[in-house]
This record gives structure tokens, C-alpha cells and sequence, in this order.
């Protein structure tokens, strides 16, 4: 007011008045509620000196019969508001009949008649208004709801986070290994986006908290449990409020409790708890996307309390939390990408589903660290209902070399454990008395070791359709522990002899004394693997797993998934006829892998597209991901680099083939880009030019090897539809 605000519309249930007029409510038949709601502009003209609009929101006030209709606006007019919104379009004609009869009875009211039109003609020109301004009401809608207006609406939205209270400094959580993530839900409604988006971050398990909850027994229940996500909402009923300090009391001492308020009326108000407290408002869609990237660290949080709730929570108060640079969720026009242009992608996701050539996939995009395309299409089979969700896992195949064993071999070279131009046989003095004494790592690296191609193997372990019983049974136990199939079991002694057949295996012919040309060979990756586990002296997926994935937050990603998840939310493979005879879902699809149980330095990798998206991301940010530094920026740029003239390989990465029709990426992919693709019809690809991540999953093997998916170009045509989309979006927004 002092600072001469042009206009303000009050709430008649935060401002309450009092008058002595009893007349008015009694002839009018007002509750005290909408008395106050009428004088508020004469209640602030007088209390205040304030001389601007004062605007009154009709929608607040009841209207007692028909005979009334129009008594609001006459009564706010004589309370000396100048804009009355009416409740509805048959109000404004008896309103403005009633006014006028006012007039001519009261001359005096035609002075403050005429004082609320200068009010609102002066706010017309001091707004530009006097100008005549023809508006292009063509595609109105769309302009209106436009992807540059969703994102100041989402901006707007993730900026007025508001971390309250962090005694503990929790947030941003960084540490993510060895660490037990529950989420109490305080609504009686489905958990929705918010839960979603937890588990986007890390695995969540989700509890309710209502009447019949026994705190006590309650908080017993969480000992294993280290971070506590609660979701406050506006239904939260208000004694689950106060069972909320009940528990935070009992847990605090052993568990980092983080309460999110999403404008619950009695929490802010009711004495903040000592937990770290994050309020946004208001229950939106935007919020509820917004909190969990802030408590993650995708986002950063700045927002201050615009006004006193209680004692504990006064205007101003808010920390600050800074973002850890894990990948955040947005839309495409936010990372310089055309939506309209990316719209392509349906189009060759169902030629792909319609031909035949894959039941369903998952699509994933990053751009400028922010996902803005994650999505499920089809089946995990072409006779089952199931829809593919997010949540489904998927064979990665020969991503297993670069998500899993080259990730070892990085590893192992930055720490100084190996030498990349040193021999294998060093490092495996086994090899010195065989073929391979002389291979180098790099030569292993860029598969140009002359290692042959393909080895079958189980052919070794099957005899007339039989399998031998010194390599396998149909019961798991101590002798036959590793599951190669839903029903078929092996000895350890199986994966002993699988590397003496590698060991003893051939190499291909050259003529002498010339290098050995580039030939994709799965056996360099499966020597990397027992490779790290002589340096670890662990086994290659428990290293993995506590050094890479589970800090990580992909905690999908991984070897053997049908140990942590059900089968139902793996996606099946092949039916196999061959080898296991049987069909194939949650078990390696490799038949190699899957005679070493599952873990194999070239197959064996399960995960789905948004904790691949991690890993991809991190290794774009240059080896930075979560707050921590996995490699060096001198490592990753070493390993993804091309080697040689006459290969497009990297260390261990494949690479694009620039205005060749048989690159395995799109041609608009830039010289710097390095990823991998896989037998089941899966690939990652990072291209730091364009500061983008594309992940493809699916199991187009299934119910068999159909090869429609490679023959269509489907993953490299989706690939292209997304740099058309950057281009698109640059031409339209130059």
C-alpha cells in the first residue's frame, strides 16, 4: 500500500471484519464472512489510506433467491469497490439496473461512480491499454498453452520450493549406497507423481500413515530403514499430523526423516518437528515433480516463506540447497529440442510394434542433464496384455561390455592397476603357455586381437539333447548353484571350463608379420572379466554393484535381477529351442552368460532405461555425477576417443561411421559420439557435440531371433528424428 499498489482483491476468509451496522447482515441475511468480503475496500481505505482498486471477488458470496440477484454488486458498489467479478453472466444485468436506480435516487453515489472509473481508466493507461492492440486469435489455445509458457510455469513452480528446516543438512541426499529409502504416504489417495519421482532417484518402498497406525510399533518396524520421505498433502488429516511429531521424535535419533508439505492447512501452522522440512504449497503436478529432484539434487532449491506460518516458520526463512548434477525431468523445449519434430518417433515406434520387429520398448532422451523424453510403448510379448512401464527390466546384451566390464578396465587404468599396452599374459600368466600370450589390452580394447568371433560352447555340455549331469540339474543346490535357466542349473565347474575353452580357442588367420585387423570378438570381454576379478579379487557384478551402481542410484542395473525383482517385470526374450529348450525371461539371454550363471564380462547386464540414463549421463559430465567424481575427464575422453585410421573403434566403445549407410548410429551424429548396441535390440549413445543421451531398450528377440528391428534402421531412425528435433528447434528459434 505504501508503495501505491494499482489494485488488490482480498480473501473474505483470511480477513476478517467486524461491524456495528447489524442492519446490513440482517437485511441482506450475510453471514459475517461475506460482510467482510464486501468492505474490505472500504475497510482499507479508511485503516490504511489507500486509494487505489479495490476488487471484490462475487464468486465468495451467497445469493438467497432470485429477487436478489444483483444485491452483491449494489452493496460492494456502495462499500466503494470499483471491480465487482459477478458469479455468473445473469447477474450483471439487475446489477447494473439496481446501480442506476441508486443513482438517480442518491446523486451523491454518482461521484463515487465516477471516481471508480478514473481508478480504472488510469490503471488502463498506465498498462498500455489506450493503445488499440489487434490480437491474432488464430490457434489461440495453442499459443496460450505453449511449450515456452509451460516452462515459466515450471519454473515458477520448482523456484518456490522451500526448504524450512535442515538441521542435519540432508538435503541434497548424496550418498546413496548402503542406504534404505522408505516413503510414508499421509493421504488416503494413491501416492502418484511424487512417489514416482522418488523412485526415479532411488528404490522406494512406500508405507501408509492413518488412524490405525500404532506409532510405536510403527517406528520399531523402520529400524533397517536410514532416510524417511514423507508426502504431506492438503487432505492429510489433522491428527496424522500430530502422530507425524510422534514419530519424528522416536525415529530421529537413528534416521534422517524429511517431511514435504504440499499446503497441508494444520502443518506448517501446528509447531515444526526437528526434521529436515521441504514445503512447496501447494499439491500441483509441477510440485510434485519438483520435490523429489530437489531433495536428490537435481534441482536446486532457493525459496524463502513469503509469511509467518508459526513461531518456527517466520516470513524469509529458507536454505539454500545446490544442485549435485543428476539428471532432472523437463520438457524438450527446455533442452533446445522441438516437441513437434520429436512427435516422429511414435510413428516408427509402432511400424516397429506392427511389423513385427520388437513387442514393445523403452525410449529414453537426455538433453543438458534434463530427461525430456522417458517413455514405454507396447507390450513386454505380443500375446500379453501387459503395457511396458518404466518400471520393466530388460536384457541390455552386449551393453553388458560397456556398462559393466569396460567401466572395471577404466577403473583398473586410472587407478594404475593395469597398463593398456601391456600384454593379457601379464597380467593372466595362464596365457603364456597358449595363442594369446602376445595380445595386448588395446588390441582387446578395439578388437583387433584376432580373437574369432563366436564360440558356441554349450555344445560341449550337451550330448544327444542331454544335458551332462557333471555341468548341470534341474534342482538348485550347493553342487549346481547358477541358474542359466528358469528350470536349468550348473555347477561351478562349467564356468571353469568355459575359460579353458577360450583359452584354447583359435585365432583367426592373417599373413604373417601384419596386425590383426578389426573383428568384433566377445571373448576380449569375457578375459577383461577375469581379468578385474584377479585384480579385485572380487567377483566382477558384486564390484560393480558396490563401486558403480548402487552410488549411482540404478538400482535396476545389474547382474542375475530375478535375486532382487519378479520375473513378471523382467522382459522375456526368446523361446529358446536350441539350447535350453525352454522360454527365456529373467535369465541371460547369451547362451555363454548364461553357462557362467548369468555374469559374464559380455552379457549379462539387466536394466531398465532411466538407471542406463545415469551411467550415460555421468560418463557425459565427464566421469561427475551425483556430487561424486567416478573417472577422470582425461579417462573418459581416452576411452571414447577413435584409436586407429581403419577402425571406428574406441576403447572398448563403438563409434560412428561419418556418411557411411552402415554407422551403427544416425549420420547427423557428431564425431565425438561413442555408445553400443545389443543382440536383444538395445543401445546407448553419448554425444557430448550435442550434450545428449539416447537410450533404446526392447527384446526384439522375442518370441524369436527376428532381425526386422536391424533390417528396419528402427533405434538409428529414432536416433535421427532426435537431431532433427535440436535442428528444428534452432531454425524456429534462431
Amino acid at each position: 500500500f505504501e508503495n501505491r499498489i494499482a489494485g488488490v482483491m482480498s480473501a473474505s476468509s483470511n480477513f476478517p471484519l467486524f461491524y456495528q451496522d447489524k442492519d446490513v447482515v440482517k437485511k441482506n441475511a450475510y453471514d459475517a464472512a461475506t460482510i467482510s468480503l464486501l468492505f474490505a475496500g472500504d475497510w482499507l481505505e479508511k485503516n490504511y489510506n489507500y486509494s487505489g482498486m479495490s476488487i471484490v471477488d462475487l464468486h465468495q458470496s451467497k445469493q438467497v433467491d432470485e429477487k436478489s440477484k444483483g444485491n452483491d454488486e449494489l452493496l460492494s458498489f456502495q462499500a466503494g469497490n470499483d471491480i465487482m467479478i459477478s458469479a455468473g453472466d445473469e447477474d450483471v444485468g439487475p446489477a447494473i439496473r439496481k446501480i442506476k436506480r441508486l443513482i438517480k435516487k442518491d446523486e451523491s453515489y454518482e461521484q463515487l461512480l465516477a471516481t471508480a472509473v478514473r481508478k480504472i481508466l488510469a490503471a488502463k493507461f498506465d498498462a498500455g491499454l489506450w493503445r488499440k492492440s489487434v490480437v491474432n486469435t488464430d490457434n489461440l489455445m495453442e499459443k496460450l498453452n505453449s511449450p515456452h509458457a509451460e516452462i515459466v510455469n515450471k519454473n515458477l513452480y520448482e523456484s518456490a520450493v522451500t526448504i524450512v528446516q535442515d538441521r542435519q543438512n540432508v538435503v541434497p541426499i548424496s550418498t546413496l549406497e548402503d542406504r534404505h529409502f522408505i516413503f510414508i504416504n499421509t493421504s488416503t489417495s494413491p501416492s502418484g507423481e511424487f512417489y514416482q519421482y522418488l523412485n526415479k532417484y532411488v528404490h522406494t518402498t512406500e508405507f501408509y500413515l492413518d488412524e490405525n497406525t500404532d506409532i510405536e510399533s510403527f517406528s520399531d518396524s523402520l529400524k533397517e530403514k536410514h532416510v524417511i520421505v514423507v508426502g504431506i498433502f492438503p487432505e492429510t488429516p489433522a491428527y496424522v499430523v500430530a502422530k507425524l511429531g510422534m514419530l519424528v521424535q522416536r525415529s530421529i535419533p537413528t534416521h534422517e526423516i524429511i517431511l514435504c508439505d504440499f499446503g497441508s492447512e494444520n502443518f506448517l501452522k501446528s509447531g515444526i518437528p526437528n526434521a529436515t522440512i521441504v514445503t512447496a504449497y501447494t499439491a500441483r503436478p509441477e510440485t510434485l515433480r519438483a520435490v523429489p529432484q530437489v531433495i536428490f539434487g537435481g534441482l536446486k532449491a532457493d525459496g524463502v516463506l513469503p509469511y509467518t506460518f508459526s513461531d518456527a516458520a517466520v516470513v524469509g526463512t529458507g536454505q539454500v540447497s545446490e544442485p549435485l548434477q543428476r539428471l532432472t525431468y523437463s520438457i524438450p523445449e527446455d533442452a533446445g529440442i522441438d516437441s513437434h519434430t520429436l512427435k516422429k518417433i511414435e510413428a516408427i515406434v509402432n511400424e516397429a510394434i506392427n511389423t513385427h520387429a520388437t513387442p514393445g520398448c523403452q525410449i529414453l532422451v537426455a538433453r543438458h542433464g534434463k530427461v525430456i523424453l522417458d517413455k514405454s510403448y507396447g507390450g513386454l510379448t505380443y500375446e500379453n496384455a501387459d503395457s511396458v512401464t518404466e518400471e520393466n527390466i530388460y536384457d541390455l546384451a552386449s551393453l553388458t561390455k560397456v556398462s559393466a566390464t569396460l567401466q572395471t578396465v577404466m577403473f583398473m587404468y586410472e587407478k594404475g592397476l593395469i597398463d593398456l599396452n601391456k600384454k593379457l599374459s601379464y597380467y593372466l600368466p595362464e596365457l603364456k603357455n597358449t595363442n594369446k600370450k602376445d595380445i595386448t589390452l588395446v588390441e582387446m580394447l578395439t578388437h583387433q586381437a584376432g580373437l574369432v568371433p563366436f564360440i558356441p560352447m554349450w555344445t560341449e555340455t550337451v550330448k544327444d539333447n542331454i544335458f551332462l549331469p557333471q555341468y548341470y540339474s534341474r534342482v538348485q543346490n550347493e553342487v549346481y548353484p547358477l541358474q542359466v535357466s528358469p528350470d536349468l542349473y550348473a555347477a561351478p565347474v562349467l564356468r571353469d571350463s568355459v575359460w579353458s575353452w577360450i583359452g584354447e580357442s583359435k585365432l583367426q588367420t592373417k599373413p604373417p608379420r601384419t596386425p590383426y585387423t578389426y573383428a568384433y570378438s566377445d571373448l576380449g570381454f569375457l578375459l577383461f572379466q577375469r581379468l578385474a576379478e584377479r585384480i579385485f579379487n572380487q567377483p566382477i557384478d558384486e564390484f560393480l554393484t558396490q563401486n558403480l551402481y548402487e552410488p549411482l542410484g540404478a538400482y535396476t542395473m545389474g547382474f542375475t535381477p530375478l535375486k532382487r525383482f519378479p520375473v513378471q517385470r523382467i522382459a522375456p526374450t526368446e523361446d529358446d529351442k536350441i539350447y535350453r529348450k525352454t522360454h527365456i525371461a529373467g535369465t541371460v539371454h547369451d547362451e555363454r552368460a548364461a553357462m557362467m550363471g548369468g555374469v559374464a564380462g559380455h552379457a549379462g547386464l539387466f536394466s531398465n532405461a532411466t538407471d542406463l540414463a545415469k551411467l550415460g549421463q555421468m560418463l557425459l559430465q565427464e566421469g561427475f555425477y551425483g556430487g561424486y567424481r567416478y573417472y577422470k575427464p582425461e579417462t573418459i575422453n581416452l576411452f571414447a576417443a577413435k584409436q586407429f585410421d581403419k577402425s571406428r573403434r574406441g576403447l572398448g566403445w563403438d563409434k560412428p561411421v561419418q556418411s557411411e549407410w552402415n554407422s551403427p548410429t544416425s549420420l547427423k551424429a557428431s564425431p565425438k559420439t561413442f555408445g553400443h548396441t545389443g543382440f536383444t535390440g538395445t543401445c546407448i549413445w553419448i554425444d557430448p557435440e550435442f550434450d545428449l543421451v539416447y537410450i533404446f531398450l526392447s527384446n526384439r528377440v522375442y518370441p524369436d531371433r527376428s532381425a526386422k528391428l536391424i533390417s528396419s534402421n528402427i533405434r538409428s531412425r529414432i536416433q535421427d528424428v532426435i537431431y532433427e528435433s535440436i535442428f528444428a528447434y534452432c531454425q524456429y528459434n534462431p
